[in-house]
């Protein structure tokens, strides 16, 4: 895929999240022609049907999720933190920078396959299954996992008391 082509599928896809956006009651809008004249329809001829449209804005989600996943494990390790609610945070961390994202695809049917590899990362993220598990455990593990996400309330982040901050400062002066 040249640059080119990635451009015209970004700008396809963000088209298709302003548009389901706009009007959520219709369904996923689909790329019928591509918008450059002339040019090949190959960067964008999956796109050309709701499910294709649906497909490619959840791998766009899972590059964000699975990003910040890391990043949230990473600290966890770091931190001794617990690896349930990294997963947590990340998940909603990225539901909040990606709204419309989130909303279209909560709106819209998802291909099943792209939800069971959600829910396998989840779990697997988390630990809460391992890979030597069949896939359908850690499926189930992961489906269960992302409905108490989805369901938990937005965690707060700890608020700093304004002598806290003193501290701190008098502790790197020193």
């Amino acid at each position: 895929m040249s640059w080119d082509d990635f451009y015209r599928r970004r700008d396809a896809l963000d088209a298709a999240v302003a548009t389901a956006c706009t009007h959520p009651d219709t369904q996923l809008p689909v790329v019928t022609e591509d918008p450059l004249a002339g040019s090949s329809m190959n960067a964008i001829e999956d796109l050309s049907t709701a499910e294709g449209v649906a497909q490619a804005l959840h791998y766009r989600w899972m590059l964000l999720l699975t990003s910040r996943v890391d990043l949230a494990l990473l600290e966890a390790e770091r931190t001794g933190g617990d690896l349930v609610e990294a997963v947590t945070s990340a998940w909603h961390r990225t539901a909040e920078t990606e709204p419309a994202l989130r909303r279209v695809l909560d709106a819209n049917p998802v291909p099943a396959a792209s939800l069971a590899r959600e829910h396998r990362m989840l779990a697997l993220a988390a630990e809460l299954a391992c890979a030597g598990d069949s896939d359908e455990n850690i499926e189930r593990i992961g489906a269960a996992l992302l409905g108490l996400v989805r369901s938990a309330p937005k965690p707060v982040a700890p608020r700093c008391s304004p002598l806290s901050g003193l501290l701190r400062k008098l502790a790197l002066s020193a």
